[in-house]
């Protein structure tokens, strides 16, 4: 797992990967602006809440609550963005690093759409099932959050990566033979979701991850 955390950071540092990985954090940026402007907007254009100061007060507390929306919109993005060039990123990667192995055939555009999109409808769900907690036990409901978070990133990373070489099936099994290995990168990934500016990298970092660990796990399992 580390030999595949090291490739991965690599990855932003490679002249051949540059590009790739700055055109897919201008999106993710953007992405992230254009969502955190639409709640700047809506604080701003509120009704009267009873009193002014209501209003003002919100308004005052605007950047704190947008800091508070990076956190949790961290893994759902994460979670969607994987859809939009987990392909090139693995590409990219397979094409540079592996390049005597067989070309993978690619997942249909719509299974990793659904993939994604399924995948950012748990996270979301499991965020909002813990969000009572976070008032009760603010540390621990963090940490929970973090690892089921990291439970269902590290499986739909590995499988979408997976299923660009295999069917569903086999893609499933191989997930559950290595699921320690996976769930370890998950964690990585969730936990780079869930911090304001490191959410950016996550997407990509994590798709660059789980192509190496998936290439990892498939050459052990041929051995």
């Amino acid at each position: 797992m580390f030999a595949s955390l090291g490739r991965a950071i690599g990855f932003f540092f490679d002249r051949a990967f540059f590009g790739l990985a700055l055109k897919a954090l201008a999106l993710t940026l953007i992405l992230f602006v254009a969502l955190l402007a639409g709640v700047e907007y809506a604080l701003l254009h509120l009704p009267a809440l009873g009193s002014p100061l209501v209003n003002r007060a919100l308004e005052l507390l605007a950047p704190a609550l947008m800091a508070m929306g990076l956190f949790a919109v961290g893994a759902p993005a994460a979670a969607f963005f994987a859809t939009l060039y987990l392909d090139r990123v693995a590409d990219a990667i397979e094409a540079h690093d592996y390049p005597g192995d067989p070309k993978a055939s690619g997942a249909p555009f719509w299974t990793s759409l659904a993939a994604g999109l399924r995948l950012a409808i748990l996270v979301i769900a499991v965020d909002l099932v813990l969000l009572p907690a976070d008032a009760l036990l603010p540390g621990l409901a963090q940490i929970a959050t973090i690892l089921a978070n990291g439970f269902l990133l590290g499986r739909e990373y590995f499988e979408l990566v997976a299923l660009r070489h295999l069917r569903s099936q086999a893609a499933s099994a191989l997930r559950r033979r290595n699921g320690p290995r996976i769930f370890a990168a998950g964690l990585i990934i969730s936990a780079l979701s869930a911090a304001p500016v490191a959410d950016l990298f996550a997407p990509v970092f994590g798709a660059a991850l789980m192509a190496h660990l998936y290439k990892r796990i498939a050459k052990e399992a041929k051995a």
